[in-house]
């Protein structure tokens, strides 16, 4: 007749129990075993299908190649070791790897479209620097010609003295330059006049009286114009590039 459970489990505490019942454990694993009752009871009950406990007092078979693998735990968290461990299947390194290989993947798609649809566009450093220019003075070459109210003649001056003093003026002041606008007439008049005089003169001649035609003097005309102060700079640019919008040197 089988053993009792409460015999199962005295015999559990003794080497000489355990070989009896064909129990394989240590010292250490058979005291676990009989201080969790779960865990003897599923000793028992695997042990009650072994051909030693269909034996009455007889010594125990050994368990030979029975699989003790499935019998529970001796305590919380702690398995019986009944035998070599199986082989643990490389799951979490395969679903390391595919992670890996994923997001190299992704990296690679976002580093190919970045550089496909880059935008390149020039970046001012320095801005430029327009031309500045200044007001200047300058004589045009043409020249003005006025005339005072002094009479170059005298009165009872002789006649051909007064059309040669009139004629140096003239020669001074209008000759062989360019007359402005405003002088160009006024010399022409002095001219006819000092010809109606030639015309007049006969020897003997003298002034009586003077007339409306003073001293000539001229200048040379001035004009403003816009000279530059050389000072116009480039500006100052570089190639920028932007990456998917907001990666490198972006607007």
């Amino acid at each position: 007749m089988a053993l009792s459970y409460e015999d199962f489990r005295t015999s559990l505490l003794s080497a000489e129990g355990r070989g009896h019942l064909g129990i394989p454990l240590t010292d250490a694993e058979a005291a676990q075993v009989h201080a969790d009752a779960a865990s003897s009871q599923s000793w028992y009950s695997y042990w009650l299908t072994t051909p030693a406990a269909a034996q009455t007092d007889a010594p125990a078979a050994p368990l030979g190649d029975h699989d003790l693998t499935h019998i529970l735990p001796l305590g919380p968290g702690a398995p019986v070791p009944a035998g070599p461990a199986p082989k643990k299947k490389r799951v979490g390194l395969w679903v390391t790897l595919s992670i890996v290989g994923a997001l190299l993947l992704i990296a690679a798609i976002v580093v190919v479209v970045a550089f496909t649809t880059a935008r390149h566009w020039t970046k001012v450093d320095v801005p430029e620097k327009p031309e500045t220019f200044h007001s200047e003075e300058y004589e045009t070459g043409r020249f003005d010609v006025t005339m005072d109210t002094t009479n170059p003649c005298t009165v009872n001056q002789d006649w051909t003295d007064c059309i040669n003093a009139m004629a140096a003026q003239y020669d001074a002041a209008c000759g062989g330059v360019e007359l402005t606008e405003v002088a160009t007439p006024l010399c022409e008049r002095y001219l006819s006049a000092i010809d109606e005089m030639r015309a007049l003169d006969e020897p003997g001649s003298y002034v009586a009286t003077l007339g409306d035609y003073g001293s000539l003097s001229r200048t040379p005309e001035l004009a403003t114009r816009q000279v530059s102060n050389n000072d116009q700079k480039d500006a100052v640019t570089h190639e920028a590039v932007c990456y998917l919008g907001f990666i490198g040197e972006c607007k």
